[in-house]
């Protein structure tokens, strides 16, 4: 599954997040990276704990993926990590690899069911630097308009292209689903879209509240702690 989400952050967001990481010093990401992917990452990531409004940055952000009603469909997310702010600079990239399943410290790890990145940069502001899917149809470039994001499973092999002009900019961020299984979370996805248009039809109707009522029943049977 993998879901476009268009304009996740607005002008006024993106515009902050701009001003406080025009000041914001990175540092090597391979600092937070495990061993294998240590072997691969070659970019630079915010310094958080030197950069003042660090914490600011990443609420717009994972509010912003948190209130999506978009990504509550299709994520029903329980809880989302503070996002890893990450620069690309010519000759920068991140070779193949998938995310860890768990992300975060003792008092804050999550089971990362579903990846989160976020596009901060104009995509005609730098060449390379393409986010690669390597999906069962192949490799699926992904390359989307500023404050733009897309989700997608968390165990996907993927990997950035080296950056050959200008500088890209990008949150990543990880989701645990209240629901662990992807094929009965999708299912659920589908019938709340299914809901949503019961809704605007027919309104207050007995579909409705049955349909209501059945959604319900499955998102408490699979749901998990």
């Amino acid at each position: 599954m993998f879901v476009r989400i268009p304009k996740l952050l607005n002008d006024q967001a993106l515009a902050r997040i701009d001003e406080i990481l025009a000041e914001a010093p990175f540092i090597d990401g391979k600092k937070t990276a495990g061993a294998q992917a240590q072997k691969v990452k070659n970019n630079l990531q915010m310094d958080r704990e030197n950069t003042p409004d660090a914490k600011e940055v990443e609420g717009l952000i994972a509010q912003a993926v948190s209130r999506h009603p978009l990504i509550r469909t299709m994520a029903m997310p329980v809880r989302v990590m503070a996002p890893m702010i990450a620069r690309y600079e010519v000759g920068m990239g991140y070779g193949i690899h998938s995310d860890n399943p768990f992300i975060g410290g003792k008092a804050g790890e999550l089971r990362s069911d579903l990846s989160c990145s976020v596009f901060l940069s104009d995509p005609d502001s730098y060449e390379g630097g393409d986010l690669v899917a390597m999906t069962d149809l192949g490799p699926q470039k992904i390359r989307l308009p500023r404050g733009d994001a897309v989700i997608y499973p968390t165990g996907t092999l993927h990997e950035v292209t080296a950056v050959t002009s200008g500088v890209r900019l990008a949150a990543v961020t990880w989701m645990q689903s209240r629901i662990a299984d992807p094929h009965k979370r999708q299912i659920l996805a589908e019938m709340d879209i299914l809901i949503q248009g019961i809704s605007k039809a027919m309104p207050d109707s007995a579909e409705q509240r049955r349909s209501s009522k059945i959604f319900g029943d499955l998102a408490r049977l699979w749901s998990v702690d």
